[in-house]
């Protein structure tokens, strides 16, 4: 009679625990996953692609016990709609980039933020320091092609200078009046041969000016790709040149040197006798120089120039457009793994607890004479793997949230949970042939490949350039002035006109064409190598796609199964049927397919995404509402 009610009170315990534990297996899940979700229509934001939405995806109502009140910390999280913008502002992070922690309270977590997944992408567009470049690199595409225009305006320089000047003073008292007339008009001569030489000097200058910018356009543009041999050849020898043409300018003509008549000197001699020695005579001249250069013609250089630095820009607006989607898709798998670690953690407490439950009824079993030590030891053992597991389950949980964390680019100070729950995030309405053709209609990649092939074909014409006329306009004006006297400003100007034309330099200009036209095949070949791999990426994500959606109603019924298996088992063993390893064995079949419906659910939704990003979020997908 006693052994009876001892068996009794067992199996009243056992309902008990099976209800508490399902309960913990199936935490959030059940409410994710079993519950019938609403997806509105998608919105096709490219009138030119094919209709195409997400909509709901099949879901069955499966009949699951209701959540237990315990969870793992920071797996559950108020919904999204709670967070508002001002809620965010916490996340950002320091505004100097430069800036380093030094104390361990800088980096010390203080706050924890649950995100939805459109809160974490809008973070990461805002904050993620790989975007961040690619942004900076187009401000730097955009400045190049501002140089190349400028090749379209004359340069326009002046150059003025002061100089006093103080003469030696005279030894003579009284000295010849028409000593001092020749003495000045030499001097006055000087100083005209002395503009003239600067007005050549800067004419000079002007023409080497043009010629460095030519040269910084071709070797310094946005057109650069790779210095070889041959083309530092050609670069040693321009320089050599422009070296000797500034060598050249820099020389001032022979002037004569002021020799006075030794007639003058006899008669002053004579005639003005010795004194006490005069002062000497001062001289304040300003010369100014106005110089324009300006090309006009290049034989096509100056119009490629400014072609390749537009593509540039579109190319480098591309990369921004590609590295926005990436990051999108990548900030949504992060989601989906933190999502997984989630899970997995509540899977594995649900674990330990029913390894807790299973320890005490055969503890009981063993006291009443029922059981074994043999069973209780392998009890036991169950339970240290499921504590195992939970330890694991908690660092990947912690480790998949930083790796977000680190992708968003947040507060030194912060942390995230996760808002949204596992859920089907919709259904793929286009075939797989529409959506290759929407994929490769809308990826930034092709765009930017046929970018690269146009830069290539306009620094090919850049390089055959160098073989053709150059022909410079240049125009300057002058001035001398002798201020605080009588003498009267004297103005001059020069126009004239600089023709260059390499008539052979040895194969380089040519050297250099082909090795753009290698450049135009090169990009040739990989746009058609990118094409093959976004149809791959098309059709692997389709066909994981529609694979994980039978797979979820597949798991959803493994999990009903495994659930009811589980019960059964215990109940046999309680009655003395069953053995332990029956009950061990439930236990491992209901964890493998709450696993196997957790990854297929995620799964579905990661291959969901890589659509999306195949297509160039073209759709936009409503999030799912629960009924």
């Amino acid at each position: 009679m006693g052994r009876a009610f001892v068996i009794f009170m067992l199996n009243v315990r056992y309902f008990i625990a099976v209800g508490v534990g399902a309960a913990l297996a199936l935490t959030g899940m059940a409410e994710a996953i079993a519950q019938p979700e609403q997806v509105g229509a998608a919105e096709v934001v490219q009138p030119s692609s094919p209709q195409a939405s997400v909509s709901p995806a099949p879901v069955q109502t499966s009949t699951s016990p209701a959540p237990a009140s315990t969870s793992p910390a920071g797996s559950s999280s108020p919904p999204a709609a709670s967070i508002s913008a001002k809620d965010l502002l916490p996340l950002n992070p320091n505004p100097d980039p430069l800036n380093l922690p030094s104390e361990p309270d800088q980096v010390t977590v203080t706050l924890t933020q649950p995100l939805s997944l459109s809160q974490a992408q809008e973070l990461a567009r805002r904050n993620n320091l790989t975007l961040q470049v690619s942004e900076l690199q187009l401000r730097q595409s955009q400045a190049a092609l501002r140089q190349a225009l400028s090749s379209l305006f004359p340069n326009l320089s002046l150059q003025t200078n002061f100089a006093r000047t103080q003469s030696p003073g005279s030894q003579f008292t009284s000295p010849n009046f028409q000593f001092q007339q020749q003495q000045q008009l030499q001097q006055f001569q000087f100083q005209q041969q002395q503009l003239q030489f600067q007005q050549q000097q800067q004419e000079a200058v002007n023409i080497l000016q043009l010629q460095l910018s030519n040269l910084q356009q071709r070797f310094e543009g946005p057109q650069l790709i790779s210095f070889n041999d041959q083309q530092n050849l050609e670069l040693q020898q321009i320089i050599n040149q422009l070296q000797l043409s500034a060598s050249e300018a820099a020389n001032p003509p022979t002037l004569p040197l002021f020799t006075p008549s030794p007639l003058l000197s006899t008669t002053q001699s004579i005639t003005g006798g010795f004194g006490g020695g005069g002062g000497g005579t001062t001289t304040n001249t300003l010369t100014a120089n106005l110089s324009l250069v300006y090309n006009l013609y290049s034989s096509g250089q100056r119009q490629a120039s400014i072609r390749a630095g537009r593509e540039q820009v579109r190319s480098s607006e591309l990369a921004v457009q590609q590295q926005t989607e990436q990051l999108r898709l990548d900030v949504s798998n992060d989601y989906y793994n933190a999502q997984q670690a989630d899970v997995q953690v509540r899977i594995a407490q649900a674990a330990v607890e029913n390894a807790q439950i299973n320890l005490r009824d055969t503890q009981a079993l063993e006291r009443a004479g029922i059981g074994t030590l043999f069973d209780v030891l392998q009890a036991q053992v169950q339970l240290a793997n499921s504590q195992q597991n939970l330890t694991q389950a908690l660092s990947l949980q912690r480790t998949s949230r930083r790796q977000l964390v680190q992708r968003l680019n947040i507060s030194q100070q912060a942390d995230i949970s996760l808002a949204d729950p596992v859920q089907v995030a919709g259904e793929w309405t286009l075939s797989l042939e529409e959506t290759i053709v929407l994929a490769l209609r809308n990826r930034a990649e092709l765009e930017q490949l046929l970018a690269q092939r146009n830069i290539a074909v306009q620094n090919r014409r850049i390089a055959l350039s160098n073989l053709g006329p150059s022909v410079n306009l240049f125009a300057s004006f002058n001035t001398l002035d002798r201020l605080f006297d009588d003498f009267t400003p004297r103005y001059g100007y020069s126009v004239g006109l600089q023709v260059n034309w390499t008539f052979f330099d040895g194969g380089s200009a040519r050297a250099s064409a082909a090795q753009q036209e290698a450049n135009i095949a090169i990009a040739e070949t990989e746009f058609a190598n990118t094409k093959n791999q976004i149809r791959f990426q098309v059709e692997r994500a389709y066909f994981t796609l529609q694979a994980n959606l039978q797979n979820i109603q597949t798991a959803r019924t493994a999990v009903t199964q495994a659930t009811e298996g589980l019960r059964l088992a215990r109940l046999r063993f309680q009655a003395g049927v069953g053995t332990q390893a029956d009950v061990t064995d439930a236990q491992t079949n209901l964890t493998q397919a709450q696993g196997n419906l957790l990854a297929a659910t995620l799964n579905y939704n990661r291959a969901l995404a890589v659509l999306e990003r195949a297509v160039g979020y073209t759709i936009t997908v409503t999030p799912a509402r629960q009924s």
